[in-house]
């Protein structure tokens, strides 16, 4: 194609039209082309000619500049959306399951002595949540054993009776067994022990007013679920009544009385509860309220029929 073919001004005029709406259109060149019906290559021959190569360079870099701070925006688009998500955690209270996660996050919290907003971000967890799921459990409103809710494969094998003593005290393999000159190993110096008396009266602690189990694990330095474990040991379970056990005083002489000592102070009565004193000197507790022969003859009924 020669000089001649480019000073024809129809053919100028056509082609500086077209150049000129590409330009405002912010279309690519081989879009515009495409969607007008043009060839690309001539095209390319117009607007050097006309605009100059130099214009031509700048034009197709300002272009690759905006396509570059769409995909940016785009990446940072993206990037909210993922940070939003991140907080996606249920607090359904109803869901026990939700209540053992945060139950779980919380005593970990407990343990590790990191503060709540730390604690959030090292696990990428909202510290909102955190803080209101600390404060339901430390007020009492939810009580829950995570380590349940876990597979039995998963959990630990926590034990501080007589069975531990008796896995300690067992004979070990002279291929496993250890120096007698070496120290106690860590484990074994950590590893506490608790008498009945002692167990029972951190039990007791919990049925204070205002005292949770996780605020009573926390002060004694051990966890909540062994303390659960406690409980319903002891009978203390939720939704189980505390049962009284009468004792007998081994006789001293030939005047010792043989009349069942009953352990009065062991166990106050639950709130709303009141109690009853029955003829063999035993305790039960009733409702606020309640006739107290009512209660008598009731127990009496039910023992009757065993």
């Amino acid at each position: 194609m020669n000089l001649r073919h480019f000073e024809n001004k129809a053919r100028q005029s056509f082609w500086l039209v077209h150049i000129e709406a590409w330009q405002r259109s912010g279309m690519d060149r081989t879009n515009y082309c495409v969607q007008h019906r043009l060839t690309k290559s001539t095209f390319d021959r117009w607007m050097k000619y006309l605009a100059g190569k130099e214009i031509a360079r700048k034009h197709t870099e300002h272009q690759a500049e905006l396509r570059r701070q769409k995909r940016l925006e785009a990446r940072e688009k993206g990037i909210k959306k993922r940070q939003r998500r991140r907080y996606a955690v249920s607090t359904d209270m109803r869901s026990r399951a939700v209540q053992a996660f945060w139950a779980m996050h919380v005593e970990a919290m407990n343990w590790s002595g990191m503060s709540v907003r730390d604690y959030a971000a090292g696990l990428q967890l909202s510290p909102t949540s955190l803080k209101k799921w600390r404060d339901r459990l430390d007020d009492g409103e939810v009580e829950i054993d995570w380590r349940a809710f876990l597979h039995p494969s998963a959990r630990p094998q926590i034990s501080t009776g007589a069975k531990a003593s008796a896995k300690d005290g067992a004979t070990e393999s002279p291929l496993t067994a250890a120096p007698n000159d070496d120290p106690p190993t860590l484990e074994k110096q950590n590893r506490r022990s608790f008498s009945a008396e002692e167990k029972l009266t951190i039990v007791l602690e919990t049925e204070r007013p205002r005292e949770t189990v996780s605020s009573v694990a926390r002060r004694h330095g051990i966890v909540t679920s062994m303390l659960f474990r406690w409980r319903a040991e002891l009978g203390f379970g939720k939704g189980k009544r505390a049962k009284l056990a009468p004792v007998a005083v081994a006789d001293e002489g030939a005047g010792a009385s043989s009349t069942p000592v009953v352990l009065h102070d062991l166990l106050q009565p639950p709130d709303g509860m009141t109690a009853v004193e029955l003829s063999d000197g035993r305790r039960v507790f009733a409702p606020v309220g309640s006739d107290p022969d009512a209660v008598r003859r009731h127990v009496l009924d039910r023992e009757a029929a065993r």
